[in-house]
């Protein structure tokens, strides 16, 4: 018996930014009028290895201890968003990077 695998969805990465991560948050520009996810992924973080992230109005999004998921080093995660909202990030520590991805 042969063993299969299925498909593995896939999306194409239309723009990406990288952030040198400081403890003051940073955020993407507004995100493109087709995107609908996302991809975060976290590299090299210094101290507790922590970075935190938000998604909201392009008004103004802030990323901090008190309200933002939590992401560690090394990961990568993928997470919906309307067009025109807008990504923070900061970290616990200043060090490392982050890279967002705008996937359609």
């Amino acid at each position: 018996m042969a063993i299969t695998f299925d498909k593995m969805p896939s999306s194409r990465i239309t723009s990406s930014t990288r952030f040198a991560l400081t403890t003051a948050s940073q955020s993407t520009a507004a995100f493109g009028a087709q995107t609908y996810q996302i991809r975060v992924a976290t590299g090299n973080l210094v101290g507790s290895g922590v970075v935190y992230i938000k998604v909201g109005e392009a008004g103004g999004v802030t990323a901090d201890s008190s309200s933002s998921p939590i992401l560690g080093s090394n990961v990568v995660d993928y997470f919906c968003v309307t067009p025109g909202q807008k990504a923070a990030v900061s970290a616990e520590a200043a060090g490392g990077f982050v890279t967002i991805s705008e996937m359609q």
